[in-house]
């Protein structure tokens, strides 16, 4: 699979993401993502990083987008791991549209932090629920809007059971 930035091989049970050259910066941002988020296990587990050709040899994720499979328990772990990134203060950039960046397979996996960054008030949760809005899932906009503005487990709490809530609703 080629990227962008880089090109994917899938090789029995590995993937081996080789950035292009002139990409360094984002191969260490991939790598210093993947490496702090590995207790979480909503990432690959990595086996290899290769500093010199810019390869990370890592768990291959076999499973459906997340657009064909978008039920209460797979929007459930997107949004707790929503929330970790956001407290962690890791913004991945493509949460309004994750289409190409999370995978369902035994659990929810987040893929290609190339384009994060550490940030004072990410904004991972608040995207995601904007991606959920347009799939057609009730989402309370003032709740979002507060914790945009203090994001805390309180407000996270709030708009995650409103949200399977209405996702029960829908189904």
């Amino acid at each position: 699979m080629r990227g962008k930035h880089s090109e994917v091989y899938l090789v029995g049970n590995y993937a081996i993401k080789v950035f292009k050259e002139g990409f360094r910066y984002n191969f260490l941002k991939e790598v210093k993502f993947l490496t702090l988020l590995q207790p979480f296990k909503f990432v690959p587990e990595l086996y290899f990083i290769d500093f010199e050709n810019l390869r990370i040899v890592m768990k291959r994720i076999s499973g459906l987008r997340i657009s064909d499979h978008l039920d209460r328990s797979v929007i459930e772990q997107c949004l707790n791991c929503c929330f970790i990134l956001d407290m962690l203060g890791i913004e991945k950039q493509e949460m309004n549209h994750p289409d190409k960046h999370i995978i369902i397979a035994d659990r929810v996996y987040f893929i290609d932090f190339e384009r994060g960054r550490f940030k004072n008030k990410p904004s991972n949760l608040t995207q995601f629920c904007v991606y959920l809005m347009r799939k057609g899932v009730a989402v309370n906009r003032e709740l979002m809007v507060k914790y945009k503005k203090n994001p805390n487990l309180e407000i996270f709490e709030r708009i995650r059971s409103e949200i399977a809530a209405s996702s029960l609703e829908q189904k």
